[in-house]
């Protein structure tokens, strides 16, 4: 575990670096070093966010989830209020601050999984959904949607069902309920006028090359342009053209200037991320680690495959920034405190099975079982949930 801890850090820094090495391609043309600058400092603070939430145990969210989720709540109603949020290409996303332009709907995704781990770590096996908790995370969800922002709002019920998935909650109400979220989503995608529109470009974006299905024709041209082994790092010329390259289309850019190649090492890098989530999960010390891992490395995973498929045309475009490599401060402090949570997850776990319980004579009573009056304890207490 200690390797897979290790390496999930590595990775998760390559694709980082790599991004500052894209981003600085795709805006020095426009902005020179200033962009580059921006994004050196969201790295560091990025690479301090991962120490910082690796040395505080799985358990000490619970303390503060309630806490981090009114933060957040009161984030998603200001971007909402004129001369507070910042509004681009009509979306309120952004608060404006002095020296940093935060992005709450960001920071919802993972304080959502973490607030509904702590609930679903409190339920019997076998128990119905915690409706309360859902409600509750339902509220993020309805004003990252009215900013707009599809994208987010779809990563954030992604990060709730691999939670809820690695929970003990009732199988066909999770089934049930999965049902009625994707019919929900196909509603709510196909009712706005601009994502249904989205949606019919990607089922021919050659016929509308010249208007809805530019950035998509764009991207496909440029990924086509960089062959196998690319045409190097800052040389891409198609690469200019194409609208929202260092965020939404970044991986366009990938395709380009280093080629299949650098496009087949950027997916290998999100599968190993995805299977050490799913390792750390399975080797949880407890079911709340269990869902917030799940939720985190799910929350990760299709976030990448959006994005990477919108740019390679396979899955419609949902304006999802590509994790660790898209430009973007907040998003890239969410995925290092995302891989920070998982890195001390593992740790703990490890912790755990190196613990040896100790022997005690068959006449003296347990002290962990019973509680200080007598009555027998909880037993979901003595699995530290």
């Amino acid at each position: 575990m200690t390797g897979v801890r290790a390496n999930l850090f590595f990775v998760a820094l390559g694709l980082s670096l790599l991004g500052v090495v894209m981003v600085y391609s795709a805006t020095y043309r426009f902005s020179g070093t200033e962009v580059l600058v921006v994004r050196l400092v969201h790295l560091a603070l990025g690479i301090a966010v991962f120490a910082a939430v690796s040395r505080v145990r799985y358990t000490v969210w619970r303390r503060y989830a309630a806490v981090l989720y009114g933060i957040v709540l009161l984030g998603l109603v200001l971007v909402l209020v004129p001369g507070i949020g910042v509004e681009v290409n009509g979306a309120r996303r952004w608060i404006d601050l002095p020296f940093f332009d935060p992005q709450p709907s960001e920071f919802a995704k993972i304080v959502g999984i973490i607030y509904l781990g702590c609930a679903l770590a409190r339920l019997k096996p076998g128990s119905g959904l915690p409706l309360k908790p859902l409600a509750a995370v339902g509220l993020l969800f309805g004003l990252v949607l009215i900013e707009p922002d599809f994208g987010t709002s779809v990563i954030l019920l992604a990060g709730v069902a691999g939670a809820l998935w690695a929970s003990e909650v009732r199988t066909r109400d999770l089934l049930l309920s999965g049902v009625g979220a994707v019919a929900a989503l196909a509603v709510v995608m196909l009712l706005a006028p601009y994502r249904r529109e989205r949606f019919l470009t990607f089922l021919d974006p050659l016929a509308v090359a010249d208007t809805s299905g530019y950035q998509n024709v764009q991207a496909m041209i440029a990924m086509k342009a960089g062959g196998l082994f690319g045409s190097g790092a800052g040389s891409g010329g198609q690469g200019a053209i194409v609208p929202e390259i260092n965020t939404d289309m970044i991986f366009a850019l990938v395709g380009e200037e280093l080629g299949l190649l650098g496009m087949v090492g950027v997916i290998v890098a999100f599968l190993f991320l995805a299977l050490c989530g799913v390792k750390i999960a399975l080797d949880a010390p407890s079911v709340m680690a269990r869902c917030v891992a799940a939720g985190l490395t799910t929350m990760l995973t299709l976030q990448a495959v959006f994005n990477m498929g919108a740019a390679m045309i396979v899955l419609p475009l949902a304006g999802m920034t590509l994790p660790f490599v898209s430009y973007g401060g907040s998003s890239l402090l969410v995925c290092f405190a995302a891989v920070g949570i998982l890195y001390r997850i593992s740790e703990d776990s490890e912790r755990a099975k190196e613990i040896k319980p100790r022997r005690r004579p068959r006449a003296t009573a347990d002290p962990d079982s019973r509680r200080r009056d007598g009555r027998t304890r909880d037993p979901r207490a003595l699995r530290g949930l």
